[in-house]
């Protein structure tokens, strides 16, 4: 006959006592946690610490991983999934989803990179995909130009790139060109003119 040990999710140890329906307190480190049944996404527990990161999580803010089962996680080292669920960072960079920079779920993908990708122009590891957070990094930049496009532009406006073919695009295939009449920025894909999408100044100003 097998038996299924109890694990802490908090430090690991079998060393774990019954409180209550699938309720646990572990002798070890003194933490309280719950098991989860299958259909159960979201965890209400007692305090306890993040078994990814360590993490304080108060009661009832754990996560559930719809892929791997892992529990107890914090908002931190997991995602919301579009028509998946909730899924931890491990997971979704396994479903090559995760943004480059913190593998959480990536809303941005670059079109032009992927648009050459799809070509075999550029391997895999070079497709840019960052989440909200990470946008920044990769998708926008600070625009010096006094003109663009006949538009007058304040110095230090802050920009994200959108080819109207490609879609959103990251800084590196967003090419500048300079000339006595115009200046402007060009998709280095597919040769668009990029339009010039506006974030904020330098100054907080818009």
């Amino acid at each position: 006959m097998s038996i299924n040990l109890i694990k802490c999710p908090n430090c690991g140890s079998i060393s774990v006592t019954s409180v209550g329906s699938d309720k646990y307190n572990c002798s070890h480190c003194k933490a309280y946690f719950q098991l989860v049944r299958p259909d159960v996404q979201r965890i209400d527990v007692v305090e306890h610490n993040c078994p990814s990161c360590g993490k304080p999580i108060e009661a009832g803010k754990g996560y559930k991983c719809v892929k791997c089962d892992k529990y107890d996680l914090c908002e931190t080292c997991v995602d919301d999934v579009p028509n998946r669920g909730y899924m931890c960072k491990s997971c979704i960079k396994e479903i090559g989803e995760n943004c480059v920079i913190c593998n959480r779920f990536a809303w941005h993908v670059c079109g032009s990179c992927k648009d050459m990708f799809d070509k075999g122009e550029i391997p895999n590891i070079d497709v840019m995909k960052t989440c909200n957070d990470c946008f920044d990094s990769l998708f926008t930049n600070l625009v010096d130009l006094k003109t663009y496009s006949n538009r007058t532009i304040p110095a230090g406006l802050k920009v994200s790139f959108n080819c109207p073919k490609c879609g959103d695009v990251c800084i590196d295939c967003a090419e500048e060109k300079k000339s006595l009449l115009k200046s402007g920025y060009y998709c280095k894909n597919c040769g668009s003119t990029i339009n010039l999408n506006k974030l904020w100044a330098a100054d907080g100003s818009i």
